[in-house]
């Protein structure tokens, strides 16, 4: 109508950055959080009549140049979790000075779901509790009406005081998308040199209910979203060259629709290219549906890991005091060797510091995975304690000991940021159970059989001073380790001491990193470290470690033998072939051993070439392919090996 004059509508932004994106990063995620949210919020008829939103903001740039970007906003939204919530408040903090009339609004995971982090941090205004797509969007309508009592799920700050409104289950089986309504359409024009990653949600909620988690104190049954705007949202992803994407489904394989999620994934990569790889969180039941799955992933070179069969702990009392369950050691077992047997990996988790754990319990799970057939991918992490998880409250940590380091985010296979903020974690480095000394020999114990059998530099020795002379895995692995402390190895003793004390200052709340000069500038886990220093000088590493084998493997016909193979089967660059003669047959031996049989070592006359099907032409490329990206695991080895009996 001539004349009328629109409502000046307020300006929105939405902050969601990722501790490893930087000013210059070629790689970022998309904030999906953040986009499934605004997307949401959105479609309330009040909010798009009151609100305009300006942009999101998920690069961690310069605090001082985001604000000077911004235009008078009116609400900011944070999503945080442990990896940007001090990047989060220290933002807040000049939007506040800049701008002292706009509203923050905080919310995610590591918002404790008290007024505690209102009454903390004077730069929060709201707290947002619970899946917060709609609760975000009535807050909005609150704001613009002026009134935000009778809205649920929040905490506010009246009068001086900080209030927590009513709590209400506001749980939907569908969600707007951020990619099929083109919130995230002007993102990628603006930011063409970058390259995305993002996250993939087919479906919310765990029926599980582990101690040291924030997803199963919530108790909620898995909803499964529309497989339509599923398989649209797979195919926005490959349309747009999304490089990688992280499944974030808790359970995946639980579905009946997830073999065509796959297969969606899939036929995206092989129409547009994309995604090149994606990472599952696969579910702990539905084994058949989950290989199927792993199969199919891995006919296409799509999958970045492989299978999960996480276990955290083999301590029964661990897995009574974190109100888990896992499968019998034999079930296990029998899918370690069905995933070898079809060549897919497969890889598993512990987490070290759960309550109930001692020295002796998480060294020798460690070494009972390597009998049950786990010999290649397995990952150990600190455990953190979450706000909103049962093992992060107070009387949990009271009755369990539990006594933590908070410490900095280190980001592996980045770089450090100019404009870095650091992050910070509370790992538990002490219980009841495992005083902090053991806390730091348990760490070391990981990160030495990490490298050395899981990323195969000794595992030929160990698997076959098991199968054949009944010496157990620790003892093999905690006799290398004293003996590399002994000083009768003095290079691989340098590695070992510089990882030893790195735990020594993490328990003090120092997380030092680890760099790899001939692979390049970024930042390697501790056993990643040694893995790739030894890799790059062989010689000088078995040189040293003989007078030890010599003690395990004492026929010297055979050791020397079995080092010759173990040293030809390495992966390394610019090394597409290799060989060696014997009076074994270490291939098939071992080949079997790792598929779950027992096999004879058959004598003969034997020359076996080694021949690397993809070579890494250099050691930046070694580093980001098969440390990073392949996990190492059975990639650490040449995969085409032809024996030739004489």
């Amino acid at each position: 109508m001539k004349g009328c004059v629109l409502p000046v509508k307020k300006n929105v932004y939405f902050v969601q950055v990722d501790v490893s994106s930087g000013k210059d990063s070629r790689v970022v995620y998309l904030p999906y959080t953040a986009g499934v949210i605004i997307a949401n919020a959105f479609c309330n008829a009040k909010v798009t009549a009151s609100y305009e939103f300006k942009d999101f903001i998920f690069i961690r740039k310069n605090i001082e140049d985001v604000v000077s970007e911004m235009e008078d906003p009116a609400v900011v939204g944070f999503s945080n979790y442990c990896w940007n919530t001090e990047y989060n408040l220290a933002l807040a903090k000049e939007i506040k000075k800049a701008y002292p009339d706009c509203v923050t609004v905080f919310g995610g995971h590591n918002i404790p779901q008290t007024t505690a982090f209102l009454e903390k941090y004077e730069q929060t205004d709201f707290l947002c509790f619970g899946e917060g797509e709609v609760t975000f969007g009535n807050l909005l309508a609150a704001l613009a009406d002026g009134s935000v009592e009778d809205t649920a799920n929040i905490a506010y700050r009246k009068d001086g005081r900080c209030f927590l409104s009513e709590t209400r289950s506001i749980c939907k089986n569908d969600y707007a998308s951020p990619y099929l309504d083109g919130w995230f359409d002007k993102v990628l024009e603006k930011y063409p040199h970058i390259e995305f990653n993002t996250i993939l949600e087919t479906s919310r909620g765990c029926p599980n209910s582990c101690a040291y988690c924030d997803w199963g104190p919530l108790k909620e049954r898995t909803r499964f979203f529309p497989l339509e705007k599923v398989l649209a949202e797979i195919d926005w992803i490959g349309r747009n060259g999304i490089r990688f994407v992280w499944g974030a489904d808790a359970n995946f394989g639980i579905g009946k629709n997830d073999l065509d999620i796959a297969d969606a994934l899939v036929a995206a990569k092989e129409k547009y290219g994309y995604p090149e790889r994606v990472r599952i969180n696969y579910s702990k039941g539905n084994s058949e549906r989950v290989r199927e799955i792993v199969r199919r992933f891995n006919r296409k070179g799509i999958d970045r890991e492989g299978a999960t069969l996480s276990l955290q702990s083999l301590s029964p009392v661990v897995l009574e005091n974190i109100g888990r369950k896992n499968m019998s050691l034999e079930r296990l077992s029998e899918h370690f060797s069905v995933y070898h047997e079809e060549g897919l990996q497969v890889y598993s988790e512990l987490i070290l510091g759960l309550p109930g754990e001692t020295y002796d319990s998480f060294v020798d799970g460690i070494c009972k995975l390597f009998e049950i057939g786990q010999h290649f991918i397995f990952e150990v992490y600190h455990c953190i304690v979450l706000p909103n998880s049962l093992l992060g409250q107070p009387e949990y940590m009271e009755k369990h000991g539990i006594k933590t380091s908070r410490c900095e985010i280190v980001r592996f296979h980045c770089t450090a940021d100019a404009y870095y903020i650091p992050e910070k974690i509370d790992i538990i480095t002490e219980t009841a159970t495992m005083p902090c000394s053991d806390w730091q020999k348990s760490s070391l114990f990981a990160a030495f059989t990490q490298a050395m059998h899981a990323c195969g530099l000794l595992r030929c020795f160990s698997v076959y001073a098991f199968n054949e002379l009944g010496i157990g895995y620790r003892s093999f692995y905690e006799g290398a380790m004293k003996y590399i402390e002994s000083g009768a190895a003095p290079y691989t003793n340098s590695l070992y001491q510089n990882v030893k004390s790195s735990f020594a200052e993490l328990a003090k709340g120092i997380n030092p990193r680890f760099y790899a000069p001939h692979v390049g500038n970024l930042v390697w886990d501790h056993y990643e470290y040694m893995f790739l220093d030894i890799s790059a000088n062989p010689d000088k590493f078995y040189s040293e470690m003989m007078p030890y084998l010599r003690t395990v493997i004492k026929d010297e016909s055979i050791l020397s033998q079995l080092a010759d193979y173990q040293k030809a089967i390495l992966r390394r660059p610019n090394e597409e072939k290799s060989e060696c003669e014997s009076e074994y047959n270490f291939h098939d031996y071992f080949s079997g051993i790792y598929v779950g049989r027992h096999p004879t070592l058959e004598k003969g006359r034997f020359r076996t070439v080694f021949t690397d099907s993809n070579p890494v032409n250099s050691w930046e490329g070694f580093g980001k392919f098969v440390v990073w990206y392949g996990k190492m695991g059975s990639k650490s080895y040449k995969n085409s090996v032809e024996v030739i009996k004489n």
